[in-house]
């Protein structure tokens, strides 16, 4: 790929939600980890990873089907999201970085939204508990809102509908290899943030940038915004 040279336009920031604003994926993929190995998968959280980041929680049942030949009992998912929100309520932290971030865009008037394959349940909770969901009210946007999830670019072109903004004029930030593909196919200038997934393989996905952490993501943006 080759390497981007002049200043990308930041007239709009979209961030998706789990592992970008709040730091759910560990605990997220514990839980799913946990439950799927009480209904007789001998899954590892590595694995758990591998399989699922960056989809739906809904495509877990189907994959599981297809690739171990289990099928999950029914209400499975509603015990999943059970158990993740009360880890959440109990055990969810903030990234120490992101305050910064989001003060940052702030500061210099850009419109920021979200655009996340979980559904908005899950967001109310997370967003909630980390004190987030007052700075994104009514730009909060859910692959349940849309036709397609990641990596379909579908979520992202929603948000930036909510924020008036065109989707070329936005940078998107994904930690997962399906949300930068989502964000590369919108057409946004995308960053991969490192969480669980590699910075590799982010740019393996066309990730644009990549930042290690929410530091180097503050430095990216504090640079482009100069």
């Amino acid at each position: 790929m080759d390497a981007i040279v002049t200043k990308p336009v930041v007239r709009g920031v979209i961030f998706d939600c789990d592992g970008v604003l709040v730091d759910t994926e560990n605990l997220a993929n514990q839980v799913l980890t946990d439950l799927l190995c009480e209904y007789g998968c001998d899954m590892t959280p590595e694995q758990s990873h591998d399989f699922f980041l960056g989809g739906t929680l809904a495509s877990v049942g189907p994959k599981m089907a297809e690739t171990f030949g289990v099928k999950l009992p029914d209400g499975w998912l509603d015990e999943c999201y059970a158990r993740t929100f009360k880890a959440f309520k109990k055990d969810l932290k903030p990234f120490s970085g992101i305050g910064a971030v989001l003060d940052l865009l702030d500061a210099r008037g850009i419109p920021m939204a979200i655009g996340s394959n979980g559904p908005h349940d899950k967001m109310d909770v997370s967003l909630g508990k980390v004190g987030l969901i007052d700075r994104f009210r009514g730009r909060i946007c859910s692959a349940h809102d849309v036709a397609h999830a990641k990596p379909a670019p579908d979520v992202y072109l929603l948000a930036a509908q909510k924020i008036g903004i065109p989707i070329l004029d936005c940078v998107v930030v994904d930690d997962s290899i399906s949300g930068v593909r989502a964000g590369v196919a919108s057409g946004a200038t995308t960053i991969g943030l490192v969480d669980l997934t590699s910075g590799d393989d982010l740019l393996a996905a066309d990730a644009h940038y990549v930042a290690s952490d929410h530091r180097a993501l503050l430095d990216l943006l504090s640079g482009w915004l100069a």
